[in-house]
C-alpha cells in the first residue's frame, strides 16, 4: 500500500507539471544501457549473510527517457530501462530488470555540447524465468548526468550518461532460523544513444 501511495504522488506531480512544459523544449532519448551491480548480492540476490554478500554482475539492455523543460535550464524527466543477463549462478535462472523513475533534470549549453545532471526516484522490478525467490519490486533512486552533442537542430548524440543507483534487496536462503533484513546494493549504469528534440 505504501508503494502505491508513492506512485500516486509521482503521478499527480507529473500531471500537474506536464501542462507547464513547452513542447519545443522537450526531448526523447533512446539507446544502449550497461548496468553493473556491485558486490552485495549481484544477480543472485541470495545473500547468505552480511559477511557473504555474493558477487557483482553485469547486465546489458536498453534505456529511454522523456524530458520537458518548463523553466530553462530546469526540467522534469521520466526514465525507463530494461537490462538482462545470462543466469544467476545458483539457480541458473534468467534475470530481467526493469526500472521506472522520475525527477528533476538540470542542463545547460556550451556550444554544441549540452551537459546535464539529474536526480531520479522510482522503482526497479526484477523478473526471473524460473526461480521466484529472485523476483521482487523495490524502491530505487539514482543520481548522475551525461553529455549530449548537437548533430543538427533536431538530433543530438548522447555520448555518455553515467548514473549511480541505490536500492534495497531482499535476502533469501540465509540458512538460519532468523532472516536477515534487506541489504542495500549499489549499481552503476552507462547509457549512450540518440536524442530527438521537439
Amino acid at each position: 500500500m505504501r508503494n502505491l501511495r508513492v506512485w500516486l504522488l509521482i503521478g499527480v506531480w507529473v500531471t500537474m507539471l506536464g501542462p507547464t512544459m513547452q513542447a519545443q523544449n522537450g526531448q526523447l532519448f533512446g539507446g544502449y544501457s550497461f548496468e553493473r551491480i556491485a558486490p552485495g548480492c549481484g544477480s543472485n540476490y541470495r545473500c547468505g549473510s552480511p559477511s557473504d554478500p555474493g558477487a557483482g554482475t553485469n547486465l546489458s539492455g536498453w534505456a529511454a527517457s522523456l524530458a520537458g523543460y518548463f523553466h530553462k535550464p530546469l526540467g522534469l524527466e521520466a526514465q525507463f530501462t530494461g537490462d538482462y543477463n545470462g543466469s544467476a549462478s545458483i539457480s541458473y535462472s534468467t534475470i530481467s530488470r526493469y526500472t521506472f523513475q522520475f525527477g528533476p533534470v538540470f542542463s545547460f549549453h556550451a556550444g554544441k555540447a549540452k551537459p546535464f545532471v539529474h536526480a531520479l526516484f522510482g522503482g526497479v522490478k526484477q523478473v526471473s524465468s524460473a526461480d521466484q525467490t529472485l523476483a521482487y519490486t523495490r524502491l530505487l533512486w539514482t543520481v548522475g548526468g551525461g553529455l549530449d552533442w548537437k548533430a543538427s537542430s533536431r538530433f543530438s548524440i548522447r555520448l555518455a550518461q553515467v548514473d549511480y543507483e541505490r536500492q534495497s534487496v531482499p535476502v533469501v536462503d540465509t540458512g538460519g532460523p532468523t532472516p536477515f533484513p534487506p541489504i542495500g546494493v549499489n549499481g552503476l549504469r552507462y547509457s549512450a544513444g540518440v536524442v530527438v528534440k521537439f
